[in-house]
């Protein structure tokens, strides 16, 4: 599976996403310390570019037999001791955070000396598994980014979750992010995002949805000072094959009306599980709601359509799971040993080499 991402774009195209992008997600100056801009020098390798989903932080609850979702937990998360590890190997590896919108811009990259490029996203962010393992929501407690589990002791920690680990990590670590940089953050809709029930499909009273609605701006608010932005990974979280164009539509209207009010509109869709087909028609749905920007999933630089497409980009992403770290400790040895990650609490061995559909 994948991580580059590719440099064969219009210098126009690239240079407007950033702009527009940037004003999309109405973001500011960072209030972190971050890699200043002292003795850079040009970057022209490959721009590395990882994914992972919510994060496990009770092993015991989530790989429980008795979880129904293990299977799940154990192929496509990755737990909280294994994303801390991954960001420590990273840093010592000389990998530092640029955001998206600068790997697309046409122009040179300049990196602190010694320093790679590494482009990270979150996707799902529903938090919809209370009880199993996962946090609830992520919060503002006195000023910062912390993560919440209603039934954990403490409630409230910055060590649970990947947007609240990568907090920590930085603020140890300022130079892992340069110029601010953070990770995108792919949500979906059909439940909420960030643990916040915010539209009418998660079936809550309208005094829980005003709430949350309230409590979840005031967040996303702080995400994005912090260097945070927000994509869409579609609001039902449907596959692109089994989708008609009729239904596509369905789903960028509901993104649209729903999360876009929250996390501001964005050109960037990222496809669940990376289905898609850059030469179908169904494409230009997505085109007509403003998306250009198109993240995927494998270790390729895609096709050679998608490479000289000069209306949408295509963005391939190194996915970070527990599949992942059992069957591409070679491959992914240019960013991290995944064998020294690998949480031995997983109820399934390193050795295991089954595949995301067993």
């Amino acid at each position: 599976m994948c991580a580059a991402v590719a440099v064969i774009i219009g210098a126009a195209f690239a240079a407007n996403f950033a702009a527009e992008q940037n004003a999309r997600n109405a973001v500011v100056a960072p209030r972190t310390a971050t890699c200043g801009a002292q003795d850079r020098v040009l970057y022209d390798g490959k721009i590395e570019h990882i994914f992972t989903h919510e994060l496990v932080f009770d092993t015991e609850k989530a790989f429980s037999p008795k979880n129904s979702l293990r299977d799940c937990f154990d192929k496509d998360h990755l737990t909280a001791k294994e994303f801390a590890a991954l960001l420590d190997q990273l840093y010592d590896n000389g990998y530092a955070l640029i955001g998206l919108e600068r790997a697309l811009r046409a122009e040179p990259l300049y990196m602190p000396r010694g320093k790679r490029p590494l482009v990270m996203s979150f996707d799902d962010m529903t938090y919809d598994t209370v009880g199993r393992g996962c946090i609830d929501k992520l919060v503002l407690c006195d000023g910062r980014v912390c993560d919440y589990t209603a039934n954990a002791s403490p409630q409230t920690t910055r060590e649970r979750e990947n947007v609240t680990i990568l907090e920590s990590f930085i603020e140890k670590h300022p130079d892992f992010s340069v110029d601010g940089a953070r990770a995108t953050l792919c949500v979906n809709g059909y439940n909420g995002i960030l643990g916040y029930r915010i539209t009418p499909d998660c079936r809550v009273s309208e005094a829980r949805m005003e709430s949350d609605t309230v409590e979840c701006k005031a967040l996303v608010k702080h995400l994005k000072e912090l260097g945070y932005a927000f994509a869409s990974h579609t609001y039902y979280h449907k596959y692109f094959n089994s989708m008609n164009a009729r239904q596509i539509e369905k789903d960028c209207a509901a993104w649209a009306r729903y999360i876009a009010p929250i996390a501001g509109e964005t050109r960037v869709l990222c496809f669940p599980s990376g289905e898609h087909k850059a030469r179908s028609s169904k494409m230009d749905v997505y085109k007509k709601h403003g998306y250009n920007v198109f993240l995927c999933v494998g270790d390729y630089d895609g096709t050679d359509y998608e490479k000289t497409a000069r209306d949408a980009r295509f963005v391939y992403r190194l996915p970070f799971d527990g599949t992942a770290l059992r069957l591409y400790e070679k491959s992914y040895a240019r960013l991290a040993d995944t064998k020294k990650i690998y949480d031995n609490t997983r109820f399934r061995p390193f050795d295991y080499k089954g595949s995301y559909y067993y």
